[in-house]
């Protein structure tokens, strides 16, 4: 059990004891683990937790990337789950797939019914604030 060290991606730091317990307990998802009372993603060093409860919207991203390898262009999708907080932070997290990004936003809402899921230019400013247009 030890070589595992935590941050909270935002908000206060939880209990270790507990957010120990939940990471071992957590379903993988592709890079991200789900919790009882929290996500996981690997970070730098450590890995960072949210606590469901802190997300007040969620939703997928993708982006069709363009790459040139030789004289051929070929399209790379890049699938990320959006994650919005009460304290108005944004934070992305890549996924390998559309199944794993739609998984997440299904688990995100079995854990914390009160969040908001899916993209509408509306919601960012309700969510971020006015003037808000990073997407």
């Amino acid at each position: 059990m030890k070589g595992y060290e935590f941050a909270a991606a935002v908000g206060h730091r939880q209990d270790e004891s507990v957010v120990r317990k939940d990471f071992f307990a957590a379903k993988p998802v592709g890079n991200i683990r789900y919790g009882q009372y929290y996500m996981f993603q690997k970070g730098v060093t450590k890995w960072l937790y949210i606590d469901y409860n802190d997300i007040v919207w969620a939703y997928r991203r993708l982006e069709d990337v363009q790459s040139r390898l030789g004289r051929k262009t070929a399209g790379l999708e890049l699938h990320s789950l959006m994650i919005v907080t009460k304290e108005k932070k944004r934070i992305g997290i890549s996924v390998e797939s559309e199944e794993n990004a739609v998984e997440g936003l299904h688990r995100i809402q079995q854990h914390n019914v009160f969040v908001d899921i899916g993209f509408a230019k509306e919601k960012e400013g309700k969510y971020l604030g006015p003037g808000t247009d990073r997407r």
